[in-house]
């Protein structure tokens, strides 16, 4: 993990010592003003060393281009075992052991398509596109329309209405689970583990067990009885040269697919609603113009991505990025957030503008960008449109009860996703 598991010349030692940490996640500007916060580090330089929670200084890339090179550079992996002279854990390894996990189930999350690189991470890549097709996630449309519209008859007449509890996380757990092939019966239970798994004071071992036992006995189900759902198409898939994916892949893939599925898109709808409710001007504009939604998801996506950061890259090799030294085996990780803020990309980035027209190479770095691409992009703009058209353009009453300052966050780790305690409403 970091420098501190490799074997580096005195060179490099040096050199790493003198880049000491100029910040850390844990200090409360991060909390109180993470938009600022990343502001200033960004105007300081593109590469800056941070203190990370629980384990060695990483250096945090600010700005969008370097984001994007960096999630693109072919040096930088995500396997830290794929570092030449690697010993130890890296930071996700480190992070699993610190929660409690079973070997036999971070086996499981070890292995995910988002800890993967190079053939092996391309092999998985491509055996799982299928299933996220567009024609098979524009087919998905008058479903999730179908159940944002029951959800929200079902909470109209309720004075006090919990946003994320009560409408986007039903609306993103149905929409996954039912993309999956979990059985309806079986989805409120499904819920329940998938919020476990993002609650700091739950048995985060405990949930993420019973949800791999619940895949692999599905994946037994389906084996039987196929049905027009993912599990099915992953066991049907074949590459080019027979190749399949092996249960265990399988269900390492249902993890990593329904808790990104359910969390990230269910803490982006609130986050926009948040966004739009602040900017009136804009809100009102959607409203004249509602063919104009689609294209005002980027803007919203840029602004309202619950997710600050991706995940760690590993140098494997000595290396000079954005004019920075970086020693072989040290952490890489680019701040999502301060990127999607870039006044270098941005005209005015902390203003809202839903009709914006970035220049070409400027999209948000919302789903990461390189090989590593959420899969699931499309996915979560089409539940997004959807969720905002409901909320917010087709009634004009929607309003938050507490005041800006009573909204209170969580985060699963320091510095992580900062995901809404509640978001109470009215509709």
């Amino acid at each position: 993990m970091g420098d501190s598991h490799l074997m580096p010349s005195d060179k490099n030692l040096k050199e790493t010592k003198m880049a000491e940490p100029v910040a850390s996640l844990l200090d409360p500007e991060f909390e109180d003003d993470p938009v600022g916060a990343f502001a200033r580090l960004r105007e300081m330089a593109p590469l800056v060393r941070i203190g990370f929670p629980g384990g060695p200084p990483v250096w945090l890339i600010t700005r969008s281009e370097e984001v994007k090179a960096a999630l693109n550079d072919p040096r930088l992996v995500v396997d830290a075992s794929n570092v030449p002279g690697h010993q130890g854990l890296n930071i996700a390894g480190q992070m699993i052991e610190n929660l409690g996990v079973p070997e036999d189930i971070a086996g499981y999350l070890a292995n995910s398509l988002m800890l993967q690189d190079g053939k092996n991470h391309a092999r998985l890549r491509r055996l799982v596109a299928p299933a996220f097709s567009v024609k098979r996630v524009k087919a998905l449309r008058p479903r999730i329309e179908q159940v944002s519209a029951r959800l929200l008859e079902d909470l109209a007449q309720k004075e006090h209405v919990d946003l994320v509890r009560e409408y986007s996380t039903p609306l993103t757990g149905a929409v996954i689970c039912e993309l999956v092939g979990i059985d309806e019966a079986d989805q409120p239970q499904l819920r329940k583990w998938m919020d476990e798994y993002a609650n700091p004071d739950a048995d985060f071992a405990k949930s993420t067990r019973s949800l791999f036992d619940y895949a692999k006995n599905l994946i037994q189900k389906r084996r039987a009885e196929p049905a027009d759902d993912m599990i099915s198409t992953l066991m049907q898939t074949e590459g080019e040269d027979g190749d399949r994916l092996t249960d265990a892949e399988i269900v390492s893939l249902i993890g990593v697919l329904v808790n990104g599925g359910y969390h990230s898109t269910a803490h982006f709808i609130p986050n926009a609603v948040l966004t739009l409710l602040d900017n009136p001007d804009q809100l009102a504009l959607l409203r004249a113009k509602p063919e104009a939604l689609p294209h005002a998801m980027e803007e919203l996506m840029r602004i309202g991505n619950p997710i600050p950061s991706a995940g760690p890259r590993y140098a494997t090799e000595d290396m000079e990025f954005a004019g920075v030294p970086i020693c072989k085996g040290d952490a890489l990780t680019g701040s999502l957030q301060s990127a999607n803020y870039d006044p270098r990309v941005y005209s005015d980035p902390e203003r809202c503008d839903v009709e914006r027209v970035v220049p070409q190479g400027g999209a948000h770095v919302a789903f990461g960008a390189g090989p590593h691409r959420c899969v699931g992009a499309a996915l979560a703009n089409l539940e997004g449109e959807i969720a905002l058209n409901h909320l917010l353009i087709q009634r004009d009453t929607l309003e938050i009860t507490v005041s800006r300052r009573q909204l209170r966050y969580r985060e699963l780790i320091p510095g992580g996703a900062r995901l809404f305690s509640s978001f109470p409403v009215r509709l």
